[in-house]
């Protein structure tokens, strides 16, 4: 019984060995289980990890290229060329200059004008601009046409009450009186002779005096068509209260009036140029080509002609004359472009760019860059392109076509991914010029001249001149004024990037704003003789004052 019991106890001994053994191992395979899968998310985590930071397998990452544009990848890679100039900004005034920076980019179907490039000037055509002088000097009366109006042939722009005329009409109707009787005298004293009452000497006398009144009569009629009247008014002349002392002003040409120089109720005399009409119709343009581009220029080349104010829109014309001196401050000299206008949209004084060469050629592909991108250096242009380091910019010179949607075509200087400064360029000018003043030296000699003498208004009451602010500066840059008489200087700013967006003339005490495309009148009476200055705020464009 005993035996029977031990051996059951053993047996059930036995069997919670074998449950203990199990569920030991049953431990064991899930903490292997939860350490393999701990195993597997730290493997996964570094594999992420280290996968951020080197390349994949099979897929090793390409080196940056850089293409000749200087473009690598999105960054660009611009170095300076030869001729460039380098131009570092401060980082204090690098914040507050605002600079806007874009990518040139590459366009098709551009139409591109191969040739040399240069600027020039719209001037009316001399051989049709004809002024228009009173016969007479007088009061003018009335002026019947205003500036910029269209007139024909025989049109009256204004009446003159003439003392001169007056008198000459006087003199004519005395002329006539006097023939009148010594056509009596003769065919009396004919008479006499014929009745022996009269000797031969008395009828010779008589007939010399008939023939000299004749003479004398014609000589007055003569002086009246040279002062304008007609030949119906003089033959109405017969009696004093016939006589009319004004004189019609009319035009010698069909065109329009592009000066005028009188007011009514002013006294001139003869001679005095009243009013300028030119024939619009064609124009010339003015250009300004340096000598080492005079082998592409030549009498009867095609020139293209374009301009901001129309954009996309091209004019051609033809080389009509090239002038055989050069100047020696800027190495250029004048060629002239004689262009059709029918409808006058080139207006004189309006500055415009000159290719010389082939007409456009559409469907090519080429550079653009926004219109504000381009600045220019008298006849060069030039953009500013960023480097990779802060506040560093480059000079480049570039040569540009026409501008077509607010861009314009670069044909040279400049590759496509290079990041140009389109606003605040001007700073950059400025400093270019600080680096490097002998840059103003290369430029040609403006359009207009730079030294004039103010003209005198009303005799000797004031004495005025037009000056413009234009790309080159002050146009004209020196004025001579008569000391003790009032002048009257008119500024007109035709450039919006420009420094000059004040005038200041401190040895008079003169500072004026000067708005764009607004005439600006300064009036003052210069009470002292000498040179003096006038200058933009920052005095880095300026002229000077002579007065003598």
């Amino acid at each position: 019984m005993n035996d029977d019991n031990n051996a059951q106890q053993n047996d059930d001994a036995e069997k919670m060995a074998t449950v203990k053994t199990g569920r030991s191992r049953k431990r064991w395979i899930v903490a292997a289980i939860v350490i393999v899968a701990l195993a597997a998310v730290a493997s996964i985590f570094i594999f992420m990890r280290d996968a951020s930071r080197t390349p994949a397998a099979g897929r090793p990452v390409p080196e940056p290229t850089i293409d000749p544009s200087g473009r690598s990848g999105s960054a660009t890679a611009t170095t300076p060329r030869p001729g460039d100039m380098v131009i570092t900004i401060p980082a204090d005034k690098l914040q507050n200059a605002q600079l806007k920076i874009e990518e040139a980019t590459i366009q098709q179907g551009v139409a591109v004008v191969a040739g040399m490039r240069a600027t020039g000037v719209v001037q009316s055509n001399a051989y049709k601009e004809i002024p228009v002088l009173p016969i007479a000097g007088g009061i003018v009366r009335q002026v019947k046409a205003e500036l910029g109006e269209r007139v024909q042939t025989g049109q009256p722009l204004a009446v003159i009450f003439s003392t001169q005329l007056a008198e000459a009409q006087a003199a004519y109707l005395k002329m006539l009186a006097d023939l009148e009787e010594h056509h009596q005298h003769h065919r009396r004293t004919v008479e006499l002779v014929e009745i022996g009452a009269a000797s031969r000497e008395e009828l010779e006398q008589a007939t010399a005096r008939y023939k000299m009144a004749q003479a004398e009569l014609a000589s007055a009629r003569q002086m009246l068509l040279l002062l304008g009247m007609t030949e119906k008014r003089i033959d109405d002349l017969r009696a004093p209260d016939k006589i009319s002392p004004l004189i019609t002003v009319e035009s010698p040409s069909s065109g329009t009036v592009i000066s005028r120089s009188v007011n009514t109720g002013e006294v001139v005399m003869e001679g005095k140029e009243l009013f300028r009409v030119a024939d619009l119709s064609s124009v010339w343009v003015m250009g300004q080509v340096y000598e080492n581009d005079f082998a592409s220029v030549r009498l009867g080349a095609q020139a293209t002609i374009t301009t901001p104010a129309y954009s996309g829109k091209t004019f051609t014309g033809r080389v009509s004359y090239i002038d055989p001196r050069v100047d020696t401050a800027t190495r250029t000299a004048q060629v002239r472009i004689e262009v059709a206008n029918p409808s006058e949209m080139l207006r004189l004084g309006m500055f415009v760019d000159l290719i010389f060469g082939d007409a456009p050629q559409p469907g090519k592909q080429a550079v653009m860059v926004p219109r504000s991108a381009i600045q220019s250096l008298g006849a060069k242009q030039v953009v500013y392109v960023a480097t990779r380091e802060p506040g560093q910019f480059i000079q480049r010179e570039v040569k540009a076509g026409a501008e077509a949607g607010g861009l314009v075509a670069v044909y040279s200087g400049l590759s496509a991914g290079e990041r140009v400064v389109t606003e605040g360029s001007f700073l950059l000018r400025a400093e270019s010029f600080k680096v490097n003043p002998s840059q103003l030296a290369s430029s040609p000699a403006p359009a207009l001249p730079q030294t004039q003498e103010a003209k005198q208004e009303n005799g000797a009451r004031v004495q005025s001149i037009e000056i413009v602010v234009s790309e080159n500066g002050f146009e004209p840059s020196i004025i001579k004024l008569k000391r003790d008489i009032p002048a009257r200087l008119t500024f007109v700013r035709k450039v919006e990037e420009t420094c000059a967006t004040e005038v200041v003339i401190a040895d008079f005490g003169i500072t004026r704003d000067l708005p764009l495309n607004k005439s600006v009148v300064i009036e003052f009476t210069p009470n002292k003789a000498g040179e003096f200055s006038f200058a933009c705020d920052m005095k880095m464009i300026g002229g000077k004052l002579i007065v003598r």
